[in-house]
């Protein structure tokens, strides 16, 4: 990637601010906002709803308003795409091909996924966008492949594999290898992407740019009087926030609760299957959410299946079913070594419905 007006390469701070990591997408807001370290213009939203998953979400509209440019791709009328100035409707997974998933687990494996129907209307694949688009720009040596088929035989070509080996093995291939696992019986040992090649307990690296070597515990700061910490978590049958407005799943599942403590409960005189607010430190609402109450939960805490709480119409089925705990996450504790962001730091109290 080259390097940004200022000299800069990342304005999320990566492997400069931080000493490694993904892109922090959290940080990248600050500089659409300010313009610091340098203004960013424009934003590509792929597969992602914003406003479920950045903390701050009136800080990221406001990002979103600063902005010249931003262009949405996705399968749903989400939250986030009222914002955009160009929506490209990409075609589902059922209906495109991906990428070749290369498992390298204990048996290492690669997987086919292809489409099985066409896409609706004007829906496309995500690489037909990418390419049609740097067509446009003059990128032509960068997309060499004209059909998904080509790109992906070329790729499994130096496996002396196609898409029609695969699909007579029923889209899947068993690779040999041991990743991880010495073979006791040749005398071979595992190795790992460390410097040493074996397993570090203690971080060279970590102590030499400054960083603790060894992890050292922080005591996590106490819910304030009347408030419990707020925890989110998956649900198996959703995917974060995509699937929430999916017919079938939505039936089985059409909204989250908030779970509490049963002694808790009593005390505040919240009964099971109660509908309230729920209210953070700097006065942010979300709800009506649905109370379970249990005992499977410690009374300091409440949590949350994430991916509810959507404001988007289009989306009828979810639409205002549930609460956003990403609504409640005002406030986020930074990781110094990776950039990434600590989400459970947020404290609500919850207000009963009138």
């Amino acid at each position: 990637m080259p390097p940004g007006p200022t000299g800069k390469t990342r304005a999320d701070g990566a492997r400069e601010k931080f000493l490694r990591g993904a892109t922090a997408i959290q940080e990248l807001i600050e500089p659409m906002v300010t313009g610091q370290p340098y203004p960013i213009k424009g934003l590509v939203v792929y597969g992602t709803n914003l406003l479920h998953t950045v903390p701050n979400v009136p800080r990221t509209k406001q990002a979103l308003q600063k902005l010249d440019f931003v262009m949405a791709i996705d399968v749903l009328p989400q939250d986030h795409i009222a914002w955009a100035d160009v929506v490209l409707p990409e075609a589902t997974y059922l209906e495109r091909y991906d990428e070749l998933w290369a498992c390298g687990h204990k048996t290492p494996y690669i997987a086919l996924r292809e489409p099985a129907i066409e896409p609706p209307g004007q829906a496309k694949p995500g690489w037909w966008m990418a390419r049609e688009l740097g067509m446009r720009l003059g990128l032509e040596d960068f997309f060499p492949f004209k059909t998904a088929e080509e790109y992906l035989n070329t790729r499994l070509s130096s496996l002396g594999l196609n898409l029609d080996k695969l699909r007579e093995q029923e889209g899947i291939v068993i690779q040999k290898g041991k990743p991880y696992i010495a073979d006791f019986e040749t005398g071979d040992q595992p190795a790992f992407p460390t410097d040493s090649g074996k397993v570090e307990l203690y971080s060279e690296a970590l102590a030499h740019a400054g960083q603790p070597p060894l992890p050292v515990f922080t005591p996590p700061a106490e819910p304030p009087d009347g408030f419990f910490r707020l925890l989110y978590g998956r649900h198996p049958l959703h995917t974060f926030a995509k699937t929430q407005n999916t017919p079938i799943l939505n039936e089985l599942f059409s909204e989250n609760e908030v779970w509490l403590n049963e002694d808790v409960a009593a005390k505040l005189g919240i009964q099971n299957g109660a509908y309230v607010r729920l209210e953070n430190m700097d006065g942010v609402r979300e709800g009506p959410v649905r109370v379970k109450v249990t005992q499977r939960i410690r009374p300091d805490a409440v949590y949350m299946v994430h991916g509810f709480g959507h404001n988007a119409p289009g989306m009828k089925r979810a639409h205002k079913k549930g609460a956003s705990d990403a609504a409640l996450q005002t406030h986020y504790a930074l990781d110094p070594v990776s950039g990434g962001a600590g989400l459970r730091v947020n404290f609500v109290r919850l207000v009963k419905e009138v």
